[in-house]
């Protein structure tokens, strides 16, 4: 919640705001207009196993918005191999905290390096 309140004290117009997933991990989803130079940025907080998460995109006045590169957005394991979770969404609050167990999740392997 700090994250996503830092990213709404800047001298920006808030033009989005929602609570979002990424990969089936839950976060916070913010879109920005800037007041000085009308750029736009889009930002996502997320927390996934004690690890706080912010990406952003910003572009340029009358640029394409930059949210495409939140859509790929994917969680690993310490192995280097993807994970997602299968049909409910993981939550830090309650899943990272053991107050529920966490989701079943399928796992793909690591993609060999090139």
């Amino acid at each position: 919640m700090y994250a996503t309140f830092k990213l709404l004290q800047r001298d920006a117009k808030v033009t989005g705001r929602s609570w979002e997933w990424q990969d089936m991990v839950e976060g916070h989803s913010i879109q920005l207009t800037n007041n000085a130079d009308q750029s736009r940025a889009f930002a996502f907080v997320g927390m996934h196993e004690h690890r706080l998460y912010i990406l952003e995109g910003t572009v340029p006045k009358g640029y394409p918005e930059p949210g495409l590169f939140q859509q790929f957005l994917g969680w690993v394991d310490k192995d280097g191999n993807g994970i997602r979770y299968q049909g409910i969404i993981y939550s830090n609050a309650s899943h990272g905290l053991g107050v529920y167990p966490v989701p079943p999740r399928a796992t793909r392997p690591a993609t060999p390096p090139r």
